[in-house]
């Protein structure tokens, strides 16, 4: 697997050989597809997502697997109809993706509803920063690009495999933010919130046993990151929770600051940030990252994944 580094000190000519030429052209397509008007974009990823769920026998694994531990209760129909939905929400969400990197922000403006003005206003007072956290939904990138205009915030990212990819990302979330910071730089976080600036934690993906606790996710033990309290209790900066995600006319970004949070105990920490995580999926199921493996890591070292066929 090709080492993921920051393609931010690095000039396009890194990137112009023959074997990079394959994912030049798809940034192409990329750009070009971010042009199609909303509706079309919606159109698209429907179908998208449709035939992804019909070929990606390994994705539509991890997505079934995951919905049957977390809603054991649903029928295998009730499953199946959730899984699709969730495909189509995730095709929509890569046109999305292409629109927030290739077009202006303000052409979404128009689209997006926001609620917590007076969350942020209020904890920013406290000059301490303050921790934004969320999960993954199939509109993050749309929404996440909307933020600036209601608050500084400095996302954390995760690099990706596919320098190209990085190439265009990293540049692309610099425009659009003051200040972006790679997962790992904790130096970075620590000095935004002494600046007196929101840091965006997406905090529901398995790290590894070595970055978590496991506390209780839909009433199984998951691995679930362990430094946002950690942090909070370091700094003292409050925790805020940011909630977003697609609607019929467009996406609703809202904010909550998070009340007796932290504790000095990781786990009732971490199991306060997983029944977050529970209450802003539930009225849009389709929407979440299912096909995530969430349950990847086991309580005991050695146990077998539950997404093994």
């Amino acid at each position: 697997m090709a080492k993921k580094t920051t393609t931010l000190d690095k000039s396009i000519t890194n990137f112009l050989g023959p074997k990079h030429w394959l994912s030049w052209g798809a940034m192409g397509v990329a750009y070009l597809l971010s042009y199609l008007p909303w509706c079309g974009q919606k159109f698209l990823g429907k179908i998208l997502g449709t035939i992804h769920y019909a070929l990606s026998s390994n994705r539509k694994n991890i997505c079934h697997v995951n919905l049957k531990i977390c809603f054991p209760d649903m029928t295998d129909a009730e499953r199946t109809r959730l899984a699709k939905a969730h495909f189509k929400s995730m095709g929509i969400g890569v046109f999305e993706t292409f629109a927030s990197w290739f077009q202006n922000q303000k052409k979404f403006q128009s689209r997006v509803t926001f609620e917590g003005q007076d969350v942020i206003d209020r904890v920013l007072a406290k000059g301490r920063g303050c921790i934004l956290i969320s999960g993954h939904f199939s509109s993050l990138d749309i929404c996440g690009g909307q933020m600036p205009r209601f608050i500084d915030v400095h996302p954390i990212y995760k690099l990706q495999s596919n320098p190209v990819m990085n190439w265009v990302m990293e540049r692309q979330r610099q425009a659009i933010f003051s200040k972006t910071i790679e997962r790992t730089n904790m130096r970075e976080v620590l000095k935004s919130l002494k600046q007196n600036k929101a840091v965006w934690y997406a905090v529901d993906q398995d790290y590894g046993r070595k970055n978590s606790v496991f506390a209780p996710f839909y009433g199984r033990q998951c691995a679930t990151i362990a430094h946002i309290g950690r942090i909070a209790n370091m700094t003292n900066a409050p925790v805020v929770l940011y909630d977003y995600g697609r609607t019929e006319k467009g996406f609703h970004l809202s904010l909550t600051e998070v009340e007796n949070y932290p504790t000095q105990d990781d786990v009732v920490n971490a199991t306060r940030i997983n029944e977050l995580m529970e209450a802003i999926i539930a009225p849009k199921k389709e929407q979440y990252f299912w096909s995530h493996r969430r349950f990847k890591t086991q309580p005991v070292p050695g146990d077998p994944s539950p997404y093994k066929k």
